[in-house]
């Protein structure tokens, strides 16, 4: 029974996806926990903004998928190619991968997890 609950996006832009990293960690999508009094797209609205700078009003929610002991809400943003993600706060990198080249990333444990359900988006 999951524990915790955590809010995940997928940024799409042209086929890419957009994934980001910590300083010495693996790379990973986007998103963080929900804090106490957020709803799961308040949560994924801010994780998006405070890890990448990147600001959206709304996202489609896709899922919702548990892994061990957390929930996640799965959220989805469409972007345009100018959209440029900045890594800020614990972020040091973001980059944009194509869908087909996400098996061969070094992903964290959960991202991979993630990857490996085949969620329709992750799909090329």
């Amino acid at each position: 029974m999951p524990t915790r609950a955590r809010a995940t996006i997928v940024c799409l832009r042209s086929g890419k996806v957009l994934l980001v990293k910590k300083r010495h960690a693996k790379w990973n999508l986007p998103g963080g926990a929900i804090e106490a009094g957020e709803t799961p797209l308040q949560a994924a609205l801010r994780e998006l903004e405070e890890e990448t700078r990147l600001q959206a009003e709304k996202m489609l929610q896709l899922c919702e998928i548990a892994i061990g002991d957390t929930l996640h809400y799965i959220f989805c943003l469409q972007v345009d190619d100018q959209t440029k993600a900045i890594p800020a706060r614990e972020i040091s990198q973001c980059r944009w991968v194509r869908k087909k080249s996400l098996n061969g990333i070094p992903l964290t444990l959960r991202a991979g997890k993630l990857v490996r359900r085949e969620l329709p988006v992750l799909i090329p």
